[in-house]
């Protein structure tokens, strides 16, 4: 995201095989319906994906636009955390699911992003691992490449972060929540003080807070 923000001009861009014969066959038909069995339950309970649509910011990128403005939509699961302070190129978080939204234009970017995990505790490893991004990256590089982070706790969902990103030519507000199963993430550039008021993240925190409403009604994704 960092290069993004700096040069915001430049447009951000297994296989199972068996042989049976005979007796083998009827021994190995048993085994199968418990597999199969096994395999049904498991989808059952596994988060769903995520339906058309379901992004607060979705139908944007198909609507009436400037030609400057740049929107994209991906459901690229190797798509880093918007919230991404090391410049991580591929994500490897164990993901389920996930889509994401951007909007660019000169020096603005925005953008809006859920992922799914494949239980609980595969998202909470996803903040954990955040937290830990941050603290090693808090703050690199020189001059006009300097950037720096600062973050505090928020009130949305079950855990939440709000985050200031601070860089030569441009500052950005981050809000990383965390619901059961799933994380949303929404950024926008502009002003944000190093104290990080909630007063500057209130736009994001209605949109965070929503998304984390709205999470729960997909399937397996909060448990009741």
């Amino acid at each position: 995201m960092r290069r993004v923000l700096t040069s915001v001009a430049a447009v951000a861009v297994a296989t199972v095989m068996a042989t049976v014969t005979g007796a083998s066959q009827a021994k190995a038909a048993p085994v199968a319906r418990v597999t199969a069995t096994a395999a049904d339950a498991s989808q059952a309970s596994a988060p769903a994906g995520l339906p058309k649509g379901f992004l607060l910011n979705e139908a944007k990128v198909n609507g009436p636009h400037r030609p400057w403005e740049h929107l994209k939509l991906t459901d690229s699961r190797k798509r880093p955390l918007e919230v991404n302070p090391c410049g991580r190129r591929t994500a490897r978080d164990g993901r389920s699911a996930s889509r994401t939204f951007t909007y660019v234009a000169e020096t603005v970017y925005r953008s809006e992003q859920v992922v799914l995990y494949p239980s609980e505790r595969a998202a909470k490893a996803a903040m954990k691992s955040v937290r830990a991004d941050l603290a090693e990256c808090a703050a690199r590089g020189r001059g006009a490449n300097r950037h720096s982070y600062r973050w505090k706790s928020t009130n949305v969902g079950d855990e939440a972060l709000r985050v200031g990103g601070f860089f030569f030519e441009n500052r950005s507000r981050t809000v990383i929540v965390r619901k059961g199963s799933a994380v949303a993430v929404y950024v926008r550039t502009g002003l944000v003080t190093k104290s990080l008021p909630v007063s500057q993240f209130r736009p994001l925190i209605t949109d965070a807070r929503t998304m984390a409403a709205k999470l729960c009604d997909l399937p397996g994704v909060c448990r009741r």
